[in-house]
Parts: structure tokens; sequence; C-alpha cells
């Protein structure tokens, strides 16, 4: 059977030609030469991956319906599907940017060995957006406060949350297109989605939300084959000497890249959207990343040229306190978000200072004050507490406050004659080497210098359906009293672009 199944893939491959009635021209342009043969390790046929997925999506879908049966949607801890509300649409528009990226790379590789893989991931992926969907169309017509799940599609692209993800997923599918795998399937999918689909699902079953955990491990059972994928193409470009920079730089860009958006949104939900936690996100980084992707992937390629980021250790140091800005800054802009920003209490405060050492030194007074303006009684917001709004770094779209506000690494780059934030050493050598690629993105405090708070929530649309009140609040307890737009109008607090004036 093995060996008739060698064959029939074989034979396949044969099924391929080359265009005679027109210029075959890909949208973007390589710079690594690459090998006419390649590897596909799996040897999928159609037949057999129909057959496989349409078993993964009957049981997924049967515990959905079940779930519903059964009302577990009401019983998962709000906070935890509050911040879903903007992670779960970012991975939605993560394999939205898959599907193209695949199509792209079937158009351009003239390799039918890498691209007949490339064409069972692209079917997965759309599986994948398939899935969430679901389980968006769940949450919003079962969980108690469906609000931001409703206009969640047309939220992610305004919110400075989203555009973190879309300025990362936005490199699957734009530039070289061996550049794309190498973020897509070598550092993304190999390196990342163990711990966003293995590892999450056991904060989301502790936090009460089985669905979740379902839809995330059935995803996660067709990534070995995108992680085959980037394999195969990265061992087959090795093969010529003269890719080995290129394929460094890649390695180098989109590692940053990836710890930035995905350690930030990630480890915010996982630490700040949980009220059970299962883990240290820091903990499962160095078991994932560092051990696993970085000790036993790309170290077992050192052989061919092939070098590990020299950034590793300053994201490492990151994680210390990457996390907790993170959730002090998307909490501080609570009028501007399209979820609930729940406050720590207690027992997040101890278990924070038990895993992070310091936590309670640097954050503790803040959520202190946090929570004593809750009550729009107060008439005030902690957004007047500050001194400025973060600028936003040019290219990982988070806040120029990061690792912790008292240490941050902000500054400002020149290229071509112009000024532009950034947020580390990292990204200002990304912004250097490719300029084309984010110089021409506009901030978001930009768009809206010397808007009253009170417009720029009711531009954005995040009001709920009676017309008043907001959709982001400061807290998850039903006890309290809700913001409106009256309340925030009457604070007359002006967005200042911290940069406005000196940047482009």
């Amino acid at each position: 059977m093995t060996a008739n199944l060698v064959e029939v893939h074989e034979k396949a491959k044969e099924y391929d030609w080359d265009f005679t009635f027109t210029e075959k021209k890909p949208k973007f342009d390589t710079k690594y030469n690459i090998p006419t043969k390649g590897k596909d390790p799996f040897r999928m046929l159609v037949r057999d991956y129909m057959k496989m997925e349409a078993e993964k999506d009957d049981r997924t879908h049967g515990f959905i319906d079940g779930a519903l049966r059964m009302g577990i949607a009401e019983k998962m801890e709000p906070r935890f599907n509050e911040c879903l509300k903007l992670t779960l649409l970012d991975l939605n528009n993560a394999e939205y940017a898959a599907v193209a990226a695949c199509g792209g790379l079937i158009s351009t590789l003239q390799n039918q060995e890498l691209r007949q893989g490339y064409h069972a991931q692209m079917l997965d992926e759309i599986r994948h957006t398939q899935l969430e969907m679901a389980l968006r169309n769940y949450y919003v017509k079962n969980v108690p406060d469906p609000a931001g799940w409703d206009i969640g599609q047309k939220a992610l692209f305004q919110h400075p949350g989203g555009l973190v993800a879309i300025g990362e997923f936005q490199h699957f599918n734009t530039g070289d297109p061996i550049d794309c795998i190498i973020d897509l399937n070598v550092v993304i999918e190999t390196a990342y989605t163990n711990i966003l689909l293995v590892a999450a699902p056991q904060s989301a079953v502790l936090n009460g939300d089985h669905a979740l955990a379902t839809t995330f491990l059935s995803i996660q059972s067709d990534e070995a084959r995108h992680m085959a994928n980037g394999y195969g193409s990265l061992i087959s470009v090795l093969r010529n000497e003269e890719n080995v920079p290129f394929i460094n730089d890649a390695l180098e860009r989109h590692f940053w890249h990836a710890h930035k958006g995905l350690d930030a949104l990630v480890g915010w939900q996982a630490e700040y959207g949980s009220v059970n936690r299962a883990w240290a996100y820091k903990d499962q980084w160095q078991e994932w990343i560092v051990d696993d992707f970085i000790g036993g992937y790309l170290e077992g390629l050192g052989e061919f040229g092939v070098e590990v980021p020299r950034f590793l250790g300053k994201a490492v140091e990151d994680l210390d306190w990457m996390t907790h800005t993170v959730g002090q800054v998307f909490s501080a802009i609570w009028p501007l978000n399209f979820w609930r920003s729940d406050a720590m209490n207690e027992k997040d405060y101890e278990w924070h200072e038990k895993h992070y050492p310091g936590w309670h030194k640097y954050f503790g007074a803040y959520w202190d004050g946090y929570k004593q303006l809750a009550d729009p009684a107060g008439g005030h917001i902690i957004l007047q507490e500050l001194e400025s709004l973060p600028p936003i770094c040019q290219v990982c779209q988070l806040p120029c406050a990061l690792p912790r506000l008292d240490i941050n690494e902000f500054r400002l780059v020149e290229v071509n004659g112009s000024q532009y934030p950034t947020c580390s050493e990292g990204c200002e050598w990304i912004l250097r080497k490719w300029p084309k690629a984010y110089t021409r993105r506009k901030q978001f405090w930009a768009k809206y210098h010397g808007w009253d708070l009170a417009d720029v929530i009711s531009d954005l649309g995040y009001i709920r359906p009676d017309g008043k009140t907001l959709v982001g609040q400061p807290t998850v307890s039903p006890d309290q009293k809700m913001w409106t737009i009256d309340d925030i109008r009457s604070l007359k607090y002006e967005v200042k672009d911290p940069l406005h004036g000196v940047c482009h």
C-alpha cells in the first residue's frame, strides 16, 4: 500500500504544464535560486485529504453543537471571552492572509513537489477560517455580552491591537515568496502555533471555554503538514549557497516581528484574559521557542549556514515585562476598545508577583488606580493620568513603551528625510533595511489628533445598539454601571498625537 501511494503521488506530480498562451509573471519576484525539484514529505492526495478533514470537521462542529445544548457559553469566564474579541479575530485575519499566501506560492514556485504541498495547505487555511468563523458565530449568539463580536471584522481593522496583527500577517503574502514561506511556515507555524494552538487551549479549558480548545486543537492537527512544507522549502533553497544570506536576513526579520506581534497578543490573552492560568507565558516561550524551535530546528540547520537570530537574547529579556505593559496600555485605552477590559484583583496580583518577581512594584499602583476610576460617577479615566499617549511603532504597531514604561526603548529613525517612531533596536533594523514596506503607514494617533475622545469612539463605531452605551468598559463586573458616550464627552478629553509636528 505504501509503495502504491508513492507511485500514485509520483504520477500526480507529472500533471504539470508550462504556460504557452500567456506570459506567467508572479505578483512578487524572488531573489532566491529555487530548484525545480523538491520534497513533499506528506505525499498528500486529495481523496485522502478530504476524508481525513471531513472527519475532523464532524467532530469539531459536533462538539460546538453539544456545547450549545449544554449552555457552556454561559459558564465561561467573561474576562477570557472579552479578550478573545481581539485575539480570535487577529487569528482569523492570519488564516485569510495564509490562504492568499498559498495561492501566491502555487502560482510562483516552479517546483511541482512543493506546489502540491501548498495546494493542501491552502485547503487547510480555508478550513481554519471556516472553523473560526463558526466559533465566532457561536459566541455572538450565545455569550452573555456579545457586544464587540457583532462588529468584530470592521472593528479589527480600526483598532491599534488589530493593526498589530495586520502588520504581522501581511508578511505571509507580500514580498519575496520564499521570505513569505520563512515567515508563515517556518517562524509562525513551526515556532509559534504550538503556544497558540496547543498551550492556549489549556487556558481555555481552565476558563470554561471548551469550544475554543476543541477548535484550536483541530486546527493544530493540520499544522504539522505546514511545518513540513516550510522545512521542505527551506531545504530546497539551502542547496544553493547563494541563498543562505537571504534566508538568515528573512529569519532575523520575521522572528523579531513575530516576537513583537504574537508575544504581545497571545501573551496578553493568556495572562490578562485569564482568571485561571495554566502557566506563565515566558515559560511556554522557553519550551516551545527556545528549546524546540531554536535548539531543535534552527540549530539543526546550522551546518547549512543557517544562523540563530541575533535578537533572540533580547526577545527573552522582553518577556519579563512585555505582556504586562501591553495589558497596561490596552486597559488604559479601554474607551477605544471593542471589548470590556477587566481590572486585576488581589488573586491576579499574587499570581503575577509569583511568576514575575517585581510585578507589584512596577504595575500594582497602576491597577489600584485603574479600579478606583472604573465607575462613571467618578468622572475620570486613567487616560487623563498619563503625561501623553505612547507613540506607536512604525514597524510592529505596538506602543513605544516596551518592554516596560520606565525602561522603554523608543527611538526616532530618519528615513529619506522623514522621522519614524520605532520601539526597539530590532524594529529600527527592520525599518532601515526594508523602508518601503513600512514607511507609508499612517499612525492611529495622527489620524485622530485634536479630536474629542467621544468623537473618536463614535467614528470607530464602538457603541452598543442602544446608541449611547460604549462597547468598551473598564470592568466585566455585572454590578458596575456602564459608561456611555455622554460620560466620555463630559470629560472633554482631547486626543493628542505625541509626535505631532515631529514625524512624517
